[in-house]
């Protein structure tokens, strides 16, 4: 039976940076992967690759339910619910509304921020020894009416109270900022200590890092069932093979729920279906990456390529693209580009992946108190590729049995139980 130190179910950005840690500690490091070699099918891959200190709010948030209800009524909209009654998806739904309030947001907010900030510094000191095209140019919130430009300059306060960087701009002083292209707001706000980076280079980069160390990674494996023993976990089966370890660490994405769910543990965890477009042998793109708020756009240039993302559906798995959902998302970039060229976009192949969605819009980080050898790292939600290295670092700690700064009560796996 194949045995390692530590066994990672999931080999995106999460699950390597976490093996990248490991490894640099000593430990013996596999990776198990259900995807093929070249990683496009993972939640990672189409990210906009961005590292946003400035999210500092979660998903669950005060006005979220009311707006997401609105948006149910328009089949253009950037969210969306695949409606399929179940206990999981009505269960997650009750505790996603019991979470989003003041309360929540305003202990979520700090620690975000702080693990946003150490991930971001995490990021810096990688790219000295592999190349992702790092980039710390600052985000730009992009808002076309002044409502949504009065919220996000309440968000931007709220920043600079705990410490964050940022600017309100008006529309002549964003433009001036972003040499690029032109923009056409009502207004923004900028984030200078945001940053970007390829995600797909990042991926590629670390796994040649790994198995250049020794770690074994296994694609197209996919972990289907855990083994127990009273307190603990003790093997994992595949397809092929049984793998035996003294610690798993569970970076499955959206699946994660459904595998600890067979022994009998509950993390909330749903499927929020995205879609991105990388449109290469452009002329024009933008120089800034942004967000176009009420489009719920990401706009990243990367390199020779500028990347476009969104929408969010929240799903039990489904990963069918929804083309009017994605036809609005390419159009809607106009909005803020003027100088964009639509059909630049618009015969490109989408990639489409499934962030996974925590019920309170925090990570679940840490070990189950059933199985203390069971690690979760996973529910970032959008921010699972900005996370990566300081969840890798984080798990590290964990299982070396070093301290953390942090209060992982509130990104516990067990919180929900």
């Amino acid at each position: 039976m194949p045995h390692s130190d530590i066994v990672i179910i999931g080999g995106g950005a999460i699950g390597l940076s976490s093996a990248y840690y490991l490894n640099q500690k000593g430990f013996d490091v596999t990776i198990l992967d259900s995807n093929d070699k070249d990683l496009y099918n993972s939640c990672s891959w189409g990210s906009s690759g961005m590292i946003v200190p400035s999210h500092i709010v979660p998903l669950a948030a005060p006005g979220v339910i009311k707006q997401g209800l609105k948006w149910l009524l328009d089949p253009e909209s950037p969210f969306s619910i695949e409606f399929k009654p179940s206990i999981e998806m009505i269960s997650w739904l009750l505790k996603f509304r019991k979470a989003a309030n003041k309360k929540h947001v305003k202990q979520a907010a700090d620690l975000l921020r702080n693990l946003s900030m150490d991930s971001r510094s995490l990021y810096k000191k990688l790219n000295e020894q592999i190349d992702f095209e790092f980039e710390t140019k600052g985000i730009l919130m992009l808002c076309k009416g002044e409502k949504t430009l009065e919220e996000e300059i309440a968000v931007s306060v709220m920043a600079q109270n705990i410490g964050m960087k940022a600017k309100n701009l008006n529309p002549a002083e964003i433009n001036k900022l972003e040499t690029g292209m032109k923009t056409e707001i009502a207004g923004g706000v900028y984030y200078p200590s945001d940053a970007h980076f390829n995600p797909g280079l990042y991926l590629s980069s670390m796994k040649n890092i790994l198995i250049n160390s020794g770690v074994k990674i296994f694609h197209k494996t996919k972990v289907h069932s855990i083994n127990i023993d009273k307190e603990k976990i003790t093997s994992v089966n595949t397809e092929h093979d049984n793998w035996k370890a003294k610690n798993f660490i569970l970076c499955a994405g959206s699946f994660s729920s459904k595998l600890v769910k067979q022994i009998k543990l509950k993390m909330p965890l749903m499927g929020g279906k995205g879609y991105s477009i990388s449109i290469d042998d452009i002329q024009k793109k933008p120089a800034l990456p942004a967000i176009l708020v009420e489009a719920r756009i990401a706009s990243t240039p990367m390199g020779k390529i500028w990347r476009l993302g969104g929408t969010m559906t929240v799903t039990q798995g489904s990963t069918k693209i929804n083309n009017r959902k994605l036809s609005a998302m390419v159009r809607n970039v106009k909005k803020y580009y003027p100088e964009y060229n639509i059909s630049s976009a618009q015969s490109l192949k989408p990639w489409v992946g499934l962030r996974p969605l925590s019920a309170d819009g925090l990570p679940y980080i840490g070990p189950f108190k059933k199985y203390p050898n069971l690690i979760a790292a996973t529910g970032h939600a959008m921010l699972g590729v900005s996370l990566a290295p300081v969840t890798g670092h984080l798990v590290s700690n964990i299982i070396s049995e070093e301290g953390s700064d942090y209060d992982m009560k509130l990104l516990s796996p067990d919180r929900f139980n």
